[in-house]
C-alpha cells in the first residue's frame, strides 16, 4: 500500500494560550488562515491522486487539515487515536513550547530514547513508531490511503528531515515495514 504522509497546515496557539491549556488541551488549537490555505494548496497535489481514505490524527489542526483537503478531494476521512503525535511530556503537564523545544533537544541528544533519569519523561521513538504501525496495519486492504500527521511521527515513516506545513511524503507501505532507528538529523 502506498501511504502519503501530509503533515498539518501551520496551527495558531492564541486561542488554546489564551485559555491557559496544557498538555493535551495546547492540541486542540486550529489552522491560521495561511494554514487554511496550506491544506487547500495541498489537495491539488497529484500525489493525492487515487487516494482511497484519509486517516486524521485526532489534533484539531492535523483533523481540520485533512476536512480541507476531504472536501476538495470528496474522499472520506478515519480518525485515529493512535497516530497521535509524539508525547513531549508523558505527564500531560507542560503548558509552553518552550518545554516541547527543551523534549525535543533531549530526544536528540539521547537518539530518541528517553533515560529514566531524565528530567522530563517524553515518548521514545521506537514507540511512536510501533504504535503508529499497528494502526495503519489496518488500512493494507488500500491501495493508497494519505495519513494528515505531523512532524514527528512522519520522520518515523519517511526519509527524517525537516517537514513545512502541508508537505507530503510518500512511502511504500506493509506489514513487514520495519522501523530505521535513529537517523541523525542533516
Amino acid at each position: 500500500m502506498k501511504i502519503v504522509f501530509i503533515r498539518h497546515g501551520e496551527p495558531d496557539y492564541t486561542d488554546v494560550t489564551q485559555k491557559g491549556f496544557i498538555g493535551h488541551g495546547r492540541d486542540l488549537a486550529h489552522l491560521t488562515k495561511v494554514g487554511k490555505v496550506q491544506a487547500q494548496i495541498a489537495a491539488g497535489n497529484p500525489l493525492l491522486d487515487r487516494v482511497e481514505l484519509i486517516v486524521s490524527l485526532p489534533y484539531t489542526r492535523a483533523f481540520q487539515t485533512a476536512a480541507i483537503i476531504s472536501k476538495h478531494r470528496n474522499v472520506d476521512i478515519e480518525v485515529e487515536l493512535d497516530l497521535h503525535e509524539w508525547l513531549p511530556d508523558l505527564t500531560f503537564s507542560f503548558c509552553n513550547y518552550d518545554y516541547v523545544n527543551q523534549s525535543v533537544n533531549l530526544c536528540i541528544v539521547n537518539k530518541g530514547l528517553c533515560p529514566k533519569d531524565s528530567s522530563i519523561q517524553y515518548e521514545e521513538l521506537s514507540s511512536v513508531f510501533y504504535r503508529a504501525k499497528k494502526c495503519l496495519e489496518k488500512y493494507c486492504s488500500y491501495k493508497k490511503i494519505a495519513v494528515v500527521a505531523h512532524g514527528m511521527l512522519m520522520c518515523q515513516f519517511a526519509i527524517p528531515q525537516e517537514y513545512p506545513y502541508c508537505s507530503m511524503a510518500e512511502v511504500d507501505f506493509d506489514k513487514t515495514f520495519e522501523w530505521r532507528g535513529w537517523i541523525d538529523p542533516v
